[in-house]
Parts: C-alpha cells; structure tokens; sequence
C-alpha cells in the first residue's frame, strides 16, 4: 500500500503546528466597507468573524429563518456562538469577506449578513505564507477550537 498522502498529511500538519501569522489585522465592521482597504495587501489567510455585543442566540435564529427562505447559499447552521465563521481564502481575503458581508454573487455559500444581520462584528485577518494544503489544516484546526455558529467546524 502506498502511504504517501498520509506522510504528506503528517508533514503539512507538523508545518502547521508551528506556523505563525506573517501579518494580522482586526476590523471592526459598522456596515462601511471602506473597514476593507488595507485588506488588499493581503494575501492568503484565515478570517475569523466575531459578533460584538451581541445575542448569539437571535443571531442564530435570525439566521436560520433567513436561510430557510433559500434566496442566497448559505453555510451549514451549528449551534449559537459569538464566533460567526471561520474560513480561509487562498487568492483574495477581500473578496471573500465581502462575499460574506453580502457584497457577492448570490450563489456562493456565504453568509450574506447584509441580509439578515442587524449587529456588529470583529473580523480577524491572519496572513499565512504557506502552502494552500497547510492553510487549510490552519483553517480547520481554528474552526475546531473556535466552534463557529456556521460553517464547517473543523476538517468535517
């Protein structure tokens, strides 16, 4: 039997127990996109989205109610938690976060809180110059620590 994409597996994963951010940025998103300029100079990285003040359990079943109408994609709904989404972007952080304020193409899964969110949030942006395979063991270890309220938790 050939073992090679388990010994890749171990690699990256050693690669990404001891990578850290090459650059990090906090934006606190009060509905003007301009928060996202100097997102621009990144380039691939996690985003963690955070609810600020807020009342995760509303949030949740605002969120809900909006995705069970099936006007836009959107990610799987776990369980209510101030930490909204984790994900990742391997060519334009930017972009995808403007995905996720509501500012995309309506079919890509995202969270579309332009829609249905009425709150504030925190993003953290973390800068990673690593091979997108590692990125995404990076992704999947904070999703499963962080439990977002949406989206995948981790590699599953």
């Amino acid at each position: 039997m050939n073992y090679s994409y388990l010994t890749k597996l171990i690699e990256d994963s050693k690669i990404a127990i001891k990578e850290k951010p090459s650059k990090e940025k906090i934006i606190f998103y009060d509905g003007d996109v301009s928060c996202l300029d100097d997102v621009k100079d990144f380039n691939k990285g996690v985003y963690i989205i955070e609810e600020v003040n807020g009342d995760s359990n509303k949030t949740f079943k605002d969120f809900e109610n909006h995705k069970s109408k099936r006007l836009v994609a959107m990610p799987r709904a776990n369980s209510p938690n101030n930490v909204m989404y984790v994900g990742s972007s391997q060519t334009d952080l930017k972009n995808r976060i403007l995905q996720h304020l509501g500012y995309g193409y309506r079919k890509t899964y995202a969270l579309h809180l332009k829609d249905w969110f009425e709150g504030h949030i925190k993003i953290i942006i973390k800068e990673y110059n690593v091979s997108n395979e590692v990125l995404q063991l990076i992704e999947d270890n904070i999703g499963f620590s962080e439990k977002p309220a949406f989206g995948r938790r981790g590699p599953t």
